[in-house]
Protein backbone atom coordinates (compact mmCIF):
# COMPACT_ATOMS: atom_id res chain seq x y z
CA UNK A 1 0.00 0.00 0.00
CA UNK A 2 2.81 2.47 0.96
CA UNK A 3 5.42 1.20 -1.63
CA UNK A 4 5.88 4.30 -3.34
CA UNK A 5 6.21 6.37 -0.40
CA UNK A 6 8.52 3.75 1.12
CA UNK A 7 10.81 3.80 -1.66
CA UNK A 8 10.93 7.63 -2.05
CA UNK A 9 12.06 7.14 1.69
CA UNK A 10 14.92 5.16 1.01
CA UNK A 11 15.71 7.18 -1.97
CA UNK A 12 16.19 10.42 0.19
CA UNK A 13 18.17 8.46 2.83
CA UNK A 14 20.94 7.38 0.27
CA UNK A 15 20.91 11.05 -1.36
CA UNK A 16 20.89 12.52 2.10
CA UNK A 17 24.27 9.79 2.58
CA UNK A 18 26.12 10.72 -0.46
CA UNK A 19 24.83 14.61 -1.31
CA UNK A 20 28.69 15.68 0.09
CA UNK A 21 29.59 14.14 -3.77
CA UNK A 22 27.31 16.53 -6.05
CA UNK A 23 28.38 19.95 -3.52
CA UNK A 24 31.04 21.54 -5.97
CA UNK A 25 32.42 23.19 -3.13
CA UNK A 26 33.25 20.31 -1.26
CA UNK A 27 34.68 18.56 -4.29
CA UNK A 28 38.29 19.15 -2.81
CA UNK A 29 37.72 18.71 0.64
CA UNK A 30 37.54 15.75 3.12
CA UNK A 31 34.06 14.33 2.40
CA UNK A 32 33.80 15.83 -1.67
CA UNK A 33 34.20 13.59 -4.43
CA UNK A 34 38.16 14.36 -4.86
CA UNK A 35 38.40 12.94 -1.46
CA UNK A 36 36.62 9.53 -2.35
CA UNK A 37 38.86 9.19 -5.84
CA UNK A 38 42.13 9.81 -3.18
CA UNK A 39 40.87 6.76 -1.15
CA UNK A 40 40.34 4.52 -4.36
CA UNK A 41 44.12 5.36 -5.25
CA UNK A 42 45.40 4.83 -1.65
CA UNK A 43 43.94 1.74 -1.30
CA UNK A 44 45.16 0.28 -4.79
CA UNK A 45 48.16 1.51 -4.00
CA UNK A 46 48.39 -0.97 -0.99
CA UNK A 47 46.49 -3.73 -2.74
CA UNK A 48 48.18 -3.40 -6.18
CA UNK A 49 51.40 -1.23 -5.98
CA UNK A 50 52.83 -2.18 -9.97
CA UNK A 51 49.11 -1.58 -11.56
CA UNK A 52 48.89 1.90 -9.23
CA UNK A 53 52.10 3.26 -10.70
CA UNK A 54 51.18 2.32 -13.94
CA UNK A 55 48.20 4.28 -14.07
CA UNK A 56 48.64 6.95 -11.82
CA UNK A 57 52.93 7.18 -12.14
CA UNK A 58 53.74 6.36 -15.68
CA UNK A 59 50.47 6.31 -18.07
CA UNK A 60 49.29 9.77 -15.64
CA UNK A 61 45.72 7.97 -16.20
CA UNK A 62 43.77 10.27 -13.48
CA UNK A 63 40.77 8.72 -11.56
CA UNK A 64 38.43 11.64 -12.73
CA UNK A 65 38.82 10.38 -16.29
CA UNK A 66 37.08 7.12 -15.41
CA UNK A 67 36.52 6.94 -11.03
CA UNK A 68 34.53 10.02 -11.02
CA UNK A 69 31.52 8.50 -13.02
CA UNK A 70 32.05 5.10 -10.94
CA UNK A 71 31.84 6.85 -7.82
CA UNK A 72 28.74 9.33 -8.52
CA UNK A 73 26.43 7.26 -10.17
CA UNK A 74 27.30 4.16 -8.43
CA UNK A 75 28.50 2.09 -10.91
CA UNK A 76 25.40 2.09 -13.10
CA UNK A 77 26.75 3.32 -15.95
CA UNK A 78 29.26 0.56 -16.23
CA UNK A 79 27.18 -2.35 -15.61
CA UNK A 80 23.49 -4.45 -17.25
CA UNK A 81 20.53 -3.51 -14.65
CA UNK A 82 20.33 -6.51 -13.36
CA UNK A 83 23.77 -6.37 -11.94
CA UNK A 84 23.79 -2.69 -10.60
CA UNK A 85 20.61 -4.18 -8.55
CA UNK A 86 23.18 -6.93 -7.40
CA UNK A 87 25.84 -4.12 -6.85
CA UNK A 88 23.53 -1.76 -4.95
CA UNK A 89 22.22 -4.83 -3.19
CA UNK A 90 25.67 -5.54 -1.56
CA UNK A 91 25.99 -1.47 -1.17
CA UNK A 92 23.11 -1.27 0.95
CA UNK A 93 23.96 -4.35 3.09
CA UNK A 94 27.18 -2.62 4.35
CA UNK A 95 27.64 -0.75 7.10
CA UNK A 96 29.48 1.79 5.73
CA UNK A 97 28.31 1.61 2.39
CA UNK A 98 30.15 3.93 0.73
CA UNK A 99 33.35 3.03 1.24
CA UNK A 100 32.54 -0.56 0.16
CA UNK A 101 31.47 1.02 -3.13
CA UNK A 102 35.29 2.17 -2.84
CA UNK A 103 36.61 -1.15 -2.65
CA UNK A 104 34.53 -2.49 -4.99
CA UNK A 105 36.00 0.21 -7.41
CA UNK A 106 39.58 -0.86 -6.59
CA UNK A 107 38.22 -4.78 -7.13
CA UNK A 108 37.30 -3.39 -10.64
CA UNK A 109 40.98 -2.37 -11.22
CA UNK A 110 42.76 -5.56 -9.79
CA UNK A 111 40.54 -7.87 -11.71
CA UNK A 112 41.84 -5.93 -15.06
CA UNK A 113 45.17 -5.92 -13.45
CA UNK A 114 46.51 -8.19 -16.54
CA UNK A 115 44.88 -6.32 -19.27
CA UNK A 116 45.57 -2.70 -17.80
CA UNK A 117 49.62 -4.16 -17.25
CA UNK A 118 50.15 -5.04 -20.73
CA UNK A 119 48.45 -1.56 -22.70
CA UNK A 120 49.49 1.90 -23.27
CA UNK A 121 47.93 4.87 -22.11
CA UNK A 122 45.06 4.88 -25.09
CA UNK A 123 44.07 1.45 -24.89
CA UNK A 124 43.84 1.65 -20.87
CA UNK A 125 41.63 4.67 -20.79
CA UNK A 126 39.09 2.97 -23.16
CA UNK A 127 38.66 -0.11 -21.02
CA UNK A 128 38.45 2.09 -17.97
CA UNK A 129 36.00 4.34 -19.46
CA UNK A 130 34.02 1.29 -21.40
CA UNK A 131 34.27 -1.54 -18.39
CA UNK A 132 34.21 -4.98 -19.96
CA UNK A 133 31.75 -7.07 -18.54
CA UNK A 134 31.77 -9.08 -16.17
CA UNK A 135 30.54 -11.36 -13.57
CA UNK A 136 29.41 -9.08 -10.85
CA UNK A 137 29.79 -11.70 -8.27
CA UNK A 138 33.84 -12.47 -9.18
CA UNK A 139 33.70 -8.63 -8.38
CA UNK A 140 32.14 -8.22 -5.24
CA UNK A 141 34.06 -11.25 -4.33
CA UNK A 142 36.96 -9.15 -4.58
CA UNK A 143 35.76 -6.02 -3.12
CA UNK A 144 34.89 -8.46 -0.15
CA UNK A 145 38.49 -9.79 -0.07
CA UNK A 146 40.23 -6.39 -0.15
CA UNK A 147 37.84 -5.16 2.57
CA UNK A 148 38.40 -7.82 4.66
CA UNK A 149 41.98 -7.59 3.78
CA UNK A 150 42.50 -3.71 4.25
CA UNK A 151 40.25 -3.36 7.16
CA UNK A 152 41.92 -5.09 9.52
CA UNK A 153 45.74 -4.80 8.24
CA UNK A 154 45.01 -1.02 7.60
CA UNK A 155 42.38 0.83 9.24
CA UNK A 156 43.23 4.31 7.87
CA UNK A 157 43.29 2.97 3.85
CA UNK A 158 39.38 4.62 4.48
CA UNK A 159 39.52 7.42 6.57
CA UNK A 160 36.41 9.74 6.95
Amino acid sequence: EHAEADAFFCFTSIMAEIKDNFIKTLDDSACGIVAMMVQLMNLLQRCDKPLHDLLVEKQQLSPQFYAFRWLTLLLSQEFQLPDVIRLWDSFLAERSRFDFLVYTCCAMLVVQHDLLLENDFAHNMKLLQNYPDIDVHVLLHKAMELKQQYELEHQDVLSR
